[in-house]
């Protein structure tokens, strides 16, 4: 018979069932923060790992409508002395910004290269 009481909690249970989730864990946080420091993003050093992942998914989707609007990311990145175009350029977080906060400004910027015309296309024609 099944006694509640017999079961272990569900971290031993993770714990027994994945013994170097610890290990996996803390590889993702080190590549999350390597990828985000290549990228420009400045981070506090309190950022946890589930922060560090929206920061991620934030960047990605900003790279992507960069890219998707003919961008370069690399000569629009947050250090480039003369980027393409300012716009392109993802936003640099402000001192003591929180990651929510900083993600909301990513993804605005990304959503407005949605509606973005490049540079030298022409107007759209009036009837």
């Amino acid at each position: 018979m099944d006694h509640a009481d017999d079961r272990l909690p569900a971290a031993e249970l993770e714990a027994a069932l994945n013994p170097h989730l610890d290990e996996q864990r803390e590889r993702a946080r080190e590549h999350n923060i390597d990828i985000l420091g290549q990228r420009g993003v400045r981070l506090f050093g309190d950022e946890s790992d589930d922060e560090l992942a929206d920061l991620w998914t934030a960047v990605d989707r900003f790279e992507s409508r960069v890219e998707a609007r003919g961008g370069d990311t690399m000569t629009n990145a947050p250090d480039s002395s003369e980027p393409d175009n300012p716009a392109f350029v993802l936003p640099e977080r402000k001192a003591r910004e929180s990651v929510a906060a900083y993600v909301e400004r990513i993804l605005a910027a990304a959503d407005g290269l949605t509606h973005f015309e490049r540079e030298g296309e022409a107007e759209p024609r009036q009837p």
